[in-house]
């Protein structure tokens, strides 16, 4: 058994060619006069709405209703006259109610009309069109943002402006075409998009974009062309990441969740109060799941993994602290589910509970890290141990819908890291096809969507962020190859499962015992995490370890400790203002 796994490193691999695109939600703050010429003559706007009208003018989803509760933004009597579908059910029933209705294509037509007057083109989609579009910049709506505020009004555009009642705004989400993340002038042009919405000199400009709290920048890392490769799926020559790419990145992200979230806003970590809609962590599939030596494979179905009946806990924040083992009828010892064990187990009446309650607290203080199912090692076990089956698991080998699950359980996009999307069929064309689950494939391209950076109008800290996560998916890389080269022949361009080839080589030797086989795993077991821990650090993972890993260059390595001693300041500030509201 090795003791010691050289370090990352980029002769392993040569690095793939990674497209992007940014999708950047924001507000746009506007001035009476740019209004008027999109609306039909004789519309009259109305500026005084009450409370109750703007909770049911809202254009949020149900989701969103709870922080998001109402409609910012003036009131106009026209019906809408432009051909979007998105909301225009919606807005013609607020305007037989009350005579007038929210906004609808309006400050999309606003948006678009400013960057044509710079010379830019850029379209419009709503609904499903704006899957297939990626050769062009576009805007397009998003339900889970509204306008500003009076008070956030007036911090933009000014207090004198505000008080005149000529200004107002709106929510839109910029979309960028395909951009290289290795050519500079994809930078450049974000710049110069970012320049047209600023909106010129304070006093006499007429438009303003801004974010707010609740506006996210997402980044697309996979978006078409991308050389070709080996199908995440079937193996044929496809535009797609290979799949055993994706089950390291999966890995590194799962381990290193915590650390990568001390790089963002406190409000944009889960379990925070303003993430619970918007952000949800990666986690959730790999909690307490099942020790693979209890399940029953035979009994579990191709379609996936044993998930079938669970039950959460909740730390009260919306943070998922357990997952119980999988349904008991894939387990060997059927009917009799894995239990998070008290010590207690007997105990009954009042004063049983009161044992329990008192000796389960000193339990939970005196449990080593090993014994705690969710520890930061258990976890890390678990990350390895699902992602890359054992070798008595070949008959239901990794595949990529079963990472997805894995990833965002429950096919919740909503997730930190968006893996939904590499389900994805690119080809708008082609018949329609199936999940592994019987679930029709949504068109679109396949990519990777990282959700937890905050939005701002920083082209400097986007090429950062952008870098950050193509380093993130080069490592991962590396990694899978670093893994053919130590556990499995690599064959061509594509990946071998590891797993794989050790159950083809031990079939050439005829049946194995029992015995032999566990003996053999264990070994494999063991001779793996050395591996895992050597190349994507030991012990207790931290900036450090992920910095060096991603092999970032010294820019980067600063910018990383600058954006995690910014956001440890407002974390102090936030947890005060936290414990105040409660």
């Amino acid at each position: 058994m090795p003791t010691s796994t050289p370090k990352s490193s980029s002769a392993v691999a040569p690095r793939i060619r990674l497209t992007f695109g940014i999708e950047l939600e924001h507000i746009l703050a506007f001035h009476f006069s740019l209004l008027a010429p999109l609306l039909p003559a004789n519309t009259r706007i109305v500026k005084d709405i009450p409370c109750d009208e703007r909770k049911r003018l809202r254009q949020t989803t149900s989701l969103y209703q709870l922080t998001r509760p109402l409609y910012y933004g003036w009131g106009v009597t026209a019906p809408t006259i432009y051909p979007a579908p998105l909301g225009h059910g919606w807005h013609d029933q607020c305007l037989g109610e009350y005579g007038y209705r929210g906004y609808a294509d309006e400050i999309l037509r606003m948006e678009q009309q400013i960057f044509l007057n710079k010379g830019k083109e850029i379209v419009i989609h709503d609904g499903e069109g704006k899957m297939q579009e990626f050769g062009k910049w576009y805007l397009t709506t998003d339900t889970s943002l509204v306008g500003a505020t009076p008070e956030t009004l007036a911090a933009t555009v000014g207090e004198d402006q505000a008080k005149s009642r000529q200004w107002d705004s709106g929510p839109v989400e910029l979309v960028s075409r395909v951009l290289d993340v290795d050519d500079v002038s994809s930078f450049q042009e974000i710049k110069q998009m970012f320049e047209i919405l600023d909106g010129g000199v304070v006093g006499s400009r007429r438009y303003k974009a801004f974010t707010d709290r609740w506006c996210g920048l997402h980044v697309h890392i996979g978006l078409p062309p991308l050389q070709p490769s080996m199908d995440r799926r079937k193996g044929s020559e496809n535009t797609a990441f290979p799949l055993t790419l994706l089950q390291h990145l999966a890995y590194i992200t799962i381990i290193y969740e915590p650390i990568l979230s001390l790089l963002h806003p406190p409000n944009r970590r889960p379990p925070h109060r303003d993430a619970k809609t918007d952000l949800l962590g990666n986690r959730e599939g790999f909690y307490a799941e099942p020790d693979y030596s209890t399940i029953d494979w035979d009994s579990v179905p191709d379609s996936g993994y044993a998930s079938g009946n669970d039950s959460d806990t909740s730390d009260g924040g919306g943070g998922i602290l357990l997952k119980f083992p999988a349904d008991p009828k894939y387990r060997k010892d059927k009917g009799k589910p894995q239990q998070r064990q008290t010590g207690l187990e007997g105990s009954s009446g009042s004063e049983g509970d009161d044992a329990m309650e008192t000796e389960s607290s000193e339990n939970q203080s005196e449990r080593s890290e090993m014994d705690d199912p969710n520890s930061e090692p258990n976890m890390r076990k678990r990350a390895r141990t699902l992602n890359f089956p054992p070798p008595s698991h070949r008959s239901h080998p990794m595949t990529l819908d079963k990472l997805v699950e894995l990833m965002c359980t429950g096919n919740d996009r909503r997730r930190l890291i968006n893996w939904t999307y590499l389900l994805r069929d690119p080809d708008p064309s082609s018949p329609t096809k199936s999940t592994d689950k019987g679930f029709p494939r949504a068109k679109g391209p396949q990519t990777l969507e990282f959700r937890q950076h905050e939005a701002f109008f920083n082209a400097a800290g986007v090429r950062c962020w952008v870098l950050f996560c193509a380093a993130l998916v080069r490592w991962a890389e590396r990694g899978a190859l670093a893994y053919a080269e130590k556990f499995v022949e690599r064959k061509g361009d594509g990946f071998v499962s590891g797993r794989d080839g050790e159950a083809g080589e031990r079939g050439t030797r005829g049946v194995v015992s029992k015995e032999e086989q566990e003996t053999e795993e264990k070994e494999w077991d063991e001779e793996e995490e050395e591996w895992f821990q050597g190349y994507y650090g030991r012990g207790k993972l931290g900036i450090q370890e992920l910095v060096e890993g991603m092999e970032l260059c010294a820019k980067m390595k600063e910018w990383v400790k600058g954006r995690v001693e910014m956001w440890e300041i407002e974390e102090e500030q936030d947890g005060d203002v936290e414990m105040r509201e409660q």
